[in-house]
């Protein structure tokens, strides 16, 4: 289902900004907010103190993530260009190994 929704400029600027950060579309964080207030008891996120009550934020990849990001000093936009980088060389030799090997 489509829905308009009327935000200030730099509440959508931030937004999009995250979305980028994390490699989900603006469409997946605005749905993950919503469900995240609607499934919270008594309906109480992101109410000042009551949302402290409730149980922390968590998705299911972030466990993943802190397993990898524990290990990293830098985490400059920089350093994550170069790690992304690296990891497309290393699929693109990979993807060139197989293409050998037939």
């Amino acid at each position: 289902m489509k829905a308009t929704i009327d935000l200030d400029e730099a509440l959508y600027r931030r937004l999009k900004i995250e979305a980028a950060r994390r490699g989900r579309t603006v469409r997946e964080l605005v749905a993950e907010g919503v469900r995240y207030i609607l499934d919270a008891p008594d309906g109480s996120a992101g109410r000042g103190e009551a949302a402290s009550t409730t149980a922390p934020w968590n998705p299911a990849w972030l466990g993943s993530l802190q397993r990898y990001g524990s290990a990293i000093e830098d985490h400059s936009m920089d350093a994550v260009r170069e790690s992304v980088a690296r990891a497309r060389r290393q699929q693109q030799g990979r993807a060139r190994g197989k293409e050998r090997k037939s």
